[in-house]
């Protein structure tokens, strides 16, 4: 197998893109591979990007890797280096050792009760990181289980004390501006997406979405299951904008009282279809200001039960 040869504007590095072993996700908006920078032999992470996360999409491109280069916290992952070449985007970024939140709630080693604080813990540190975020006046879009990295370090994962890193940054956006830059580009995934995403109101998309997600991270974290067991699109959007979020046997009041504040939807009295867009920006709204204000106030709740 032959390595192909970045030159970046910090370092160089290479990657072996015919090994299927090298290659950590593949979709259509990007293929992620584990490389290592020429010089220290020192992993990384290349991301090569699809045409369509940036064919006439310039704007958006520059947005995006601006953004991620800006951002500085130990909660999202360092954007290092940026390398355009022979028509290719590839963005280089530091290696996280760890696992997925996915990969931790479906380790039927973790599904014992006793792990629960854990979990929480797992999310409170995200909310710590999301909080940040939004103080840049960004909303993240696509808080998923996949998209969260459990840091592992030479010991292991510390149960204790969790550490995170949200991992992709793909579908970040301006709070709370219309869709200038939302056309085209990756898409948040809306077996997660919050009920203003979903129908498309992407000017009341910001803080509120990303606590909506969480909020069904949450739900999946302790139950083992999402909070939306279908594949049907057409199902999953009925219900993502008007179904509460039922009560799992795994969940204690406690719990579910934060995950029901977290996921507040639009009371509809009618299908969607019949409303205007007004009348659902109205109801959009008033759910808004019924969900959790801020991460902090995610958090506390969360820390009460933690601290128990």
């Amino acid at each position: 197998m032959q390595p192909r040869l970045l030159k970046g504007s910090n370092a160089s590095y290479f990657y072996f893109p015919d090994e299927e072993s090298t290659i950590i996700s593949r979709s259509k908006f990007s293929i992620v591979y584990l490389a290592a920078e020429l010089e220290s032999k020192q992993k990384v992470i290349c991301k090569q990007l699809s045409p369509a996360m940036f064919l006439n999409q310039t704007a958006k491109l520059k947005f995006l890797i601006e953004a991620s280069v800006s951002l500085q916290h130990p909660g999202i992952v360092k954007t290092i280096d940026l390398v355009v070449e022979e028509g290719s985007v590839f963005i280089i970024q530091e290696y996280v050792p760890g696992f997925t939140l996915k990969e931790l709630i479906y380790n039927k080693k973790y599904y014992d009760y006793n792990f629960n604080t854990y979990f929480l813990k797992i999310i409170a540190e995200t909310l710590d990181t999301l909080a940040y975020l939004h103080s840049q006046k960004l909303c993240h879009c696509d808080i998923k289980p996949s998209n969260i990295m459990v840091v592992e370090d030479q010991y292991g994962l510390d149960i204790d004390n969790p550490k995170i890193k949200i991992i992709d940054l793909g579908a970040l956006k301006p709070a709370f501006q219309q869709g200038v830059l939302d056309t085209g580009g990756k898409t948040f995934n809306i077996m997660y997406g919050s009920p203003e995403q979903v129908l498309g109101f992407s000017e009341l998309v910001g803080d509120h979405s990303d606590i909506f997600s969480l909020g069904l991270v949450l739900y999946e974290a302790i139950a083992k299951e999402p909070a939306l067991n279908t594949s049907n699109p057409m199902f999953i959007k009925r219900i993502q904008t008007t179904v509460r979020v039922e009560k799992h046997y795994r969940f204690d009041d406690d719990v579910y009282g934060i995950i029901s504040r977290a996921t507040v939807k639009p009371e509809l009295q009618k299908s969607v279809k019949l409303y205007s867009d007004d009348e659902l920006r109205v109801l959009i709204i008033k759910a808004l200001g019924k969900r959790y204000q801020s991460c902090a106030d995610f958090k506390a709740d969360l820390m009460s039960l933690i601290n128990l």
